[in-house]
């Protein structure tokens, strides 16, 4: 015959309720976490952003063309894809400290 392994008992019964400041400082780790997510999701998907643009200007051999080439049409492009026009205040790309992330404007369909 079969003999039952007992195993401790473990207790039964409701868990002590949470105080509100275990369930806010809860509720900031999930947040916390969240947004990490969310960034590192962002950071691989702007990854794949530029992996794609970079293999399309190879591809149509555009990455034969002269920088400077590039500078003075960037303003053009921008445009035609629908990003803010730059300023005439603005600082050229080339001499910018830190990147600028521009969303293009959603054209309707």
């Amino acid at each position: 015959m079969t003999t039952k392994t007992e195993a401790p008992k473990k207790p039964r019964g409701r868990r002590p309720a949470a105080s509100i400041t275990e369930k806010i400082a809860e509720t900031e780790k999930l947040l916390a976490s969240l947004r990490e997510q969310a960034r590192r999701e962002e950071r691989e998907n702007l990854d794949k952003n530029r992996k794609a643009i970079s293999d399309l200007l190879k591809s149509e051999r555009l990455d034969t063309i002269d920088v400077e080439v590039w500078r003075n049409v960037v303003p053009q492009l921008k445009a035609l894809v629908g990003l803010a026009a730059s300023s005439e205040s603005e600082q050229p790309a080339a001499e910018k400290s830190a990147p600028v992330r521009e969303k293009p404007v959603e054209q309707p369909a």
